[in-house]
């Protein structure tokens, strides 16, 4: 009770202090005062004082608006006014600092902000949000990884596509921009949180390193939520079926055109769309103007033989061929070694696979599944040759951490997988506790006994 009665008498003190100051148009200690009962989080008392010092010290400090920003978010939060005049309190906020101290913030992640608080609370059109929006994503993409933003552009990409603003050919450049986008940003994480893999299965991970490690795998969750939304909102308008006959009905006409061949075969390689005639067609009509990477790999995909598929494909990729698809050349080449019984190979092109775009899970799932089914060959004892599969569970890990698409399945394969392994009551009448085992076979790796 005494305290709550020393916390009136100082809120009745500044308050008292501030109309004053406020009388005398001291702008100085108006702010002060201000910026302690925010920093204080007596938000309801520094919402008093918000709009005085707006309108008599605009460019006073950017903090005016910094703090004004949490306040009017405090207000949303817990229901204090109408909801409409506190989304516009916000987004006055955000113009605040946009227009008047453009030289102390990220004016492009502000936009987004602000474009955010638009579309969230029905402020403005949604033709004005989409531009804020559009114009950040291509002047500034490095700044634009807010997964909400994602999700919000591309709604409202959808919207105007089915309002006829935008043409079917000028949605499915927006998708591909927007997911090209995505898988960059998901690649830098996946980067990063390999490392950070790496480290804590060699027990060298600091807590500092622990606690990002953390925050990128819900990074990577998030991305992985963001593709999904957008997948499935293009739905089946970007399915084979229907992309073949749109780009059919122009294939004559832009035969020659090399920027449209170049888009035709890219979106229909993201869609596997390879075995259609029209992708022959035009993998032939590209490489006759202008042999590339893409071009090599698309005569890779038509070729006959598995020899003249990999040499095809290793041209592409000593061309230039993107992350993406080099990616997913050496997955294919893999999956061909696997199938063949040649697992060192595989491995090689699934660790490639992954290097090439480190969001990409699925090699290191191949891997574990080929290292738990060498298990009888792999190991001179019984208790090694299962010990094995904790070097499958440690890449099913991974998968599952890199790569939020396959999360589930990756992590019942890495249960499976130590569910095999030599439990306590093995590892204690073998004495192995904390030996390091080596295997000498194709996998080519150590475990530590837990």
């Amino acid at each position: 009770m005494k305290k709550k009665s020393i916390l009136l008498v100082a809120i009745a003190v500044f308050s008292f202090a501030f109309a004053k100051a406020q009388e005398a148009d001291d702008c100085t200690v108006m702010l002060q005062i201000f910026a302690e009962n925010a920093k204080a989080r007596s938000y309801d008392e520094a919402y008093k004082q918000l709009a005085p010092l707006v309108t008599n010290c605009p460019d006073a400090s950017a903090a005016i608006y910094q703090y004004g920003e949490r306040i009017y978010e405090h207000r949303l939060r817990n229901n204090i006014g109408t909801e409409n005049e506190n989304a516009v309190g916000l987004i006055a906020m955000f113009d605040g600092q946009i227009n008047r101290f453009a030289d102390k913030i990220n004016v492009s992640k502000k936009m987004v902000e602000k474009a955010r608080a638009m579309y969230k609370y029905n402020i403005g059109t949604q033709d004005e949000v989409y531009a804020i929006l559009d114009k950040e994503f291509r002047d500034n993409p490095e700044e634009f990884t807010d997964p909400n933003a994602m999700i919000t552009y591309f709604k409202l990409a959808e919207n105007r596509y089915n309002d006829q603003k935008i043409d079917l050919q000028g949605f499915f450049d927006i998708y591909d921009e927007l997911t090209l986008q995505i898988e960059n940003v998901q690649d830098e994480r996946g980067m990063i949180l390999n490392n950070y893999l790496d480290k804590e299965a060699a027990g060298t991970l600091t807590d500092d390193e622990l606690s990002d490690k953390e925050a990128q795998e819900t990074n990577i969750k998030n991305y992985g939520i963001v593709m999904g939304s957008v997948n499935a909102t293009l739905g089946s308008l970007a399915d084979c079926d229907k992309l073949i006959p749109l780009y059919e009905a122009e294939f004559d006409n832009k035969k020659s055109d090399e920027k449209w061949l170049s888009n035709v075969l890219r979106r229909l390689q993201a869609k596997e769309c390879t075995d259609a005639p029209l992708y022959i067609a035009s993998v032939k009509a590209l490489h006759e103007i202008k042999p590339s990477a893409n071009t090599a790999y698309g005569l890779g995909n038509i070729a006959s033989s598995q020899a003249e598929k990999f040499k095809y494909w290793d041209q592409a990729i000593s061309l230039g061929v993107s992350k993406d698809l080099e990616s997913r050349i050496h997955y294919k080449k893999g999956v061909a070694y696997k199938d063949q019984g040649q697992y060192s190979s595989a491995k090689r092109e699934f660790i490639a696979a992954n290097n090439a775009k480190p969001s990409f899970g699925a090699p290191f799932l191949q891997i574990a599944n080929m290292i738990a089914s060498s298990a009888n060959s792999c190991g001179n004892t019984i208790f090694e040759k299962r010990a094995i599969n904790w070097v499958a569970a440690r890449y099913a890990n991974k998968a599952a951490a890199v790569d939020p698409s396959i999360k589930s399945n990756a992590a019942q394969a890495a249960a499976s997988y130590n569910g095999r392994a030599p439990q306590k009551q093995d590892i204690f009448m073998e004495n192995m506790s904390g030996k390091t085992i080596t295997f000498s076979c194709w996998v080519g790796e150590s475990v530590r006994v837990p």
